[in-house]
């Protein structure tokens, strides 16, 4: 009976010895002291890339131009749908992942492979690029 009881006293107090640590985020900066949080599970901030593509017309095929260190488009489409592909292969007209006017997303995918085509009408594109820390 000794024995059960020694070995839940035992790993008893080696949690209250020893707790686990919660994780700590350090954020990337270029000069000291960078931002530290203690306790919490990393937080992404996303920094402005750089200048972004405005009223960029997708009449035919349109790939991006990111900026140099962009991991991330905010993309909105004005005016009428597009398609879109992210595969290095010019959408169409008819194929490709839709995105109705109006709408805004994130994308993370390859900036340098992703090409826009006009659905119909006249529609445009504006992008914004991030950075994340």
């Amino acid at each position: 009976m000794k024995k059960p009881f020694l070995a839940a006293l035992l790993c008893s107090s080696l949690f209250w010895i020893a707790p686990a640590k919660a994780q700590t985020h350090h954020d990337s900066c270029a000069t000291p002291p960078c931002t530290i949080i203690s306790g919490v599970a990393p937080i992404y901030l996303y920094n402005s890339a750089g200048t972004g593509q405005y009223a960029l017309s997708v009449a035919t095929a349109a790939n991006l131009t990111a900026p140099a260190g962009a991991s991330i488009a905010w993309i909105c489409v004005e005016g009428a749908s597009v398609r879109y592909r992210d595969d290095g292969i010019a959408p169409t007209a008819s194929v490709g992942i839709p995105a109705a006017a109006g709408s805004c997303w994130a994308y993370g995918g390859p900036l340098s492979a992703i090409q826009f085509i006009a659905q119909s009408g006249s529609p445009t594109i504006d992008v914004s690029y991030y950075k994340s820390n």
